[in-house]
């Protein structure tokens, strides 16, 4: 879908492998402020698909993205005031993703991980937080994950927004 274009926060740090990724596929991004989450996506002005001008869904779709389970768990256990503000955004959105990078659920369980907390409270708070706030969790290999972000933007808009 050549309109569709990837939006993602200028503040995420690390992501310049997606970035790269994105360039490489010829896949449309920008830079957005976006309300919550690190990405979204929108389509160009397209009269002949009905959009008559830019449309933006970040109200439909949101991406929160972490560089590992290390800093899920600092997130986590250190209550941060940011993450669960985002979370609590994220709940009037109708698709919400967390993408975890380079690990694995048994990562948490084998607590292959830099934080001292517990891998069985660490796994219950994920769970809870993945029923109280509608996300989907997945684990994405960093070289997967602009792939996967682009999937989530190209499926929300199909299966949700086109029907």
């Amino acid at each position: 879908m050549s309109h569709l274009v990837v939006l993602h926060t200028g503040n995420e740090q690390k992501n310049q492998h997606i970035l790269d990724y994105f360039d490489k596929k010829g896949i449309k991004h920008k830079a957005k402020a976006l309300k919550t989450g690190d990405y979204s996506f929108m389509i160009e002005a397209c009269p002949e698909l009905g959009f008559v001008r830019d449309t933006y869904f970040t109200d439909e779709l949101c991406i929160e993205r972490k560089n590992s389970i290390g800093e899920l768990a600092g997130n986590i256990k250190e209550k941060d005031e940011r993450f669960f503000k985002e979370l609590n955004r994220m709940i009037n959105i109708k698709n919400t993703y967390l993408l975890i990078e380079n690990n694995c659920v048994d990562d948490i369980i084998e607590h292959r991980y830099d934080s001292q907390y517990n891998e069985l409270a660490f796994i219950r708070r994920i769970l809870g937080i993945q029923k109280t706030a509608n996300l989907y969790v997945n684990f994405v290999k960093k070289e997967n994950m602009g792939f996967m972000i682009y999937e989530i933007c190209y499926s929300a808009l199909m299966n949700h927004i086109l029907k």
